[in-house]
């Protein structure tokens, strides 16, 4: 009995350190762009493959192949537009006609779902669900992807995970969550007052002399 309670205090105690284990998280910020995203510590950075990727990852999925990237580039088109109409530049630039060109270099790409009122980072985003084949060079195989793009300040943006096509769904919620870590370097305040971006405040201080020569104005 002594014995049978000995064994039953050591099966608890032993119990009670038993922690369930909890995955790290790595915090990334890129040097140039200043955008910043998290992810588990499983999933390994690895090189990029375009010149305008910053970010691309390995997650562990074994032959599957899971992949996530971003990707930046410079875009000042719609920095004169006033801050209360990110979302309709959204909907008229990057919706259905920025992915038909996106997804063009893509092996018999079906874009399965498009939706525009997403977000990434501090932008308006457009959300789009593809299939498509590895290229001819690679092992043939259908995978699966989930894109966004946004256009903040001077860049625009696209984050997209793609994995095998018959494992996406368990994959989804993961690539989802990646994107929802995305911070980009802050442009634009939440509370500024007026509605056009200061272009002056990259020529410094403008210091005008009226013809009368005594009255001046500097800005």
């Amino acid at each position: 009995m002594r014995l049978l309670k000995i064994s039953l205090l050591t099966a608890t105690a032993f119990m009670a350190f038993v922690v369930p284990a909890k995955a790290d998280y790595a915090v990334w910020t890129d040097v140039h762009t200043g955008t910043t995203v998290s992810y588990p510590d499983t999933w390994k950075p690895i090189n990029n493959q375009q010149p305008n990727d910053f970010l691309t990852l390995s997650l562990p999925s074994g032959e599957d192949n899971a992949v996530c990237r971003i990707r930046a580039d410079e875009d000042k088109r719609f920095m004169i537009y006033p801050n209360r109409l990110r979302g309709d530049v959204q909907k008229v630039e990057f919706s259905n006609n920025f992915w038909d060109q996106y997804t063009a270099s893509y092996d018999q790409v079906n874009v399965l779902r498009q939706a525009d009122g997403a977000g990434l980072g501090q932008g308006f985003a457009s959300i789009a669900l593809i299939s498509y084949t590895t290229p001819p060079d690679e092992p043939y195989a259908v995978r699966a992807g989930i894109m966004e793009v946004a256009n903040y300040f001077d860049k625009t943006y696209v984050a997209e995970c793609s994995v095998a096509a018959n494992s996406y769904s368990r994959w989804h919620q993961s690539f989802l969550s990646f994107f929802k870590t995305v911070t980009f370097k802050k442009s634009y305040h939440e509370l500024k007052v007026g509605n056009h971006w200061n272009f002056l405040k990259d020529w410094g201080t403008i210091e005008v002399i009226f013809p009368n020569a005594v009255s001046r104005s500097v800005y």
